[in-house]
């Protein structure tokens, strides 16, 4: 019987390591399900996409009293997709199908600048291209509703975030975020949205981790909230500094968040209550 010679072994572990790698993250989100669904039982991760909705009979009643909430911020976000650039093109031009049916795809990391590129950031980077003013990330009026309206034009369709080999530490470091402790409060993401999903938490139940990513941006206040914006007020109840939006840390977080979530349909623009005033 022939060996293997050490050229082919070498490659047969190569193989075998990226394997590992891609096959990692869906062990995270297998293990995460399994625990949700140990905690909730009887619910599906479908349910979960419901977000708090999914506890609240009185809030899913009410986001459909308002389906209507978000005509102004898609109108809006409408024009800015749609506006011509000084060289005629337009950021529609930039995506493929027009935009229609990518927004499942993101995040997605990016392996000539290895790191995770967010929709806003791709949205910025056809401005950059055609040397147009970009869009400040955290703006609800232009970055916030040009998004919820991309967002709508993938509508139904499910969520399918790759992780490939080579995002591998990025996809960690959003892990290790969502589950590390912070803040005065001494919470993790983990904490509201893993154990105790389905608690509530001053008026409002916690929405499970699994089925996050569906939704955003929501509606309140006649503004598109991003999931970066909702992760960084989270973080400012924990009593921790949030990150700024768009950056490393956040987008490392998003992606895992994510992830979570694939297999499910996107339902972007989903109202929610205005804040109480303090």
């Amino acid at each position: 019987m022939r060996c293997p010679s050490l050229a082919r072994l070498a490659a047969i572990a190569c193989s075998l390591a990226a394997v590992a790698a891609i096959a990692a993250p869906s062990a995270d989100r297998d293990q995460v399900r399994e625990r949700l669904q140990a905690l909730l039982p009887g619910m599906s991760p479908a349910d979960f996409a419901l977000g708090s909705a999914a506890f609240d009979e009185g809030l899913r009643a009410q986001i459909e009293q308002n389906a209507g909430a978000a005509s102004p911020v898609l109108e809006e976000g409408a024009r800015i997709w749609k506006r011509k650039f000084r060289d005629g093109r337009s950021l529609a031009s930039c995506f493929p199908n027009g935009g229609r049916r990518i927004a499942g795809a993101y995040p997605q990391f990016h392996p000539r600048l290895k790191l995770v590129m967010t929709l806003e950031m791709a949205i910025n980077q056809c401005l950059k291209i055609h040397r147009e003013a970009l869009l400040e990330t955290a703006d609800p009026k232009t970055m916030g509703a040009v998004t919820a309206y991309l967002r709508s034009l993938s509508d139904g369709r499910r969520i399918a975030v790759r992780v490939p080999a080579g995002a591998q530490a990025s996809f960690e470091q959003g892990r290790r975020f969502y589950f590390s402790r912070l803040g005065q409060r001494n919470f993790a993401c983990a904490s509201c949205h893993v154990q105790g999903a389905g608690k509530r938490y001053a008026d409002a139940a916690l929405s499970p981790a699994i089925g996050q990513a569906t939704h955003w941006p929501v509606i309140r206040d006649g503004m598109a909230v991003s999931l970066q914006g909702q992760i960084r007020e989270c973080l400012e109840r924990m009593g921790a500094a949030p990150f700024p939006a768009g950056s490393e840390e956040l987008n490392n977080l998003e992606y895992f968040l994510t992830y979570l979530s694939n297999g499910l349909a996107i339902k972007a623009n989903a109202w929610r209550a205005p804040r109480a005033a303090p």
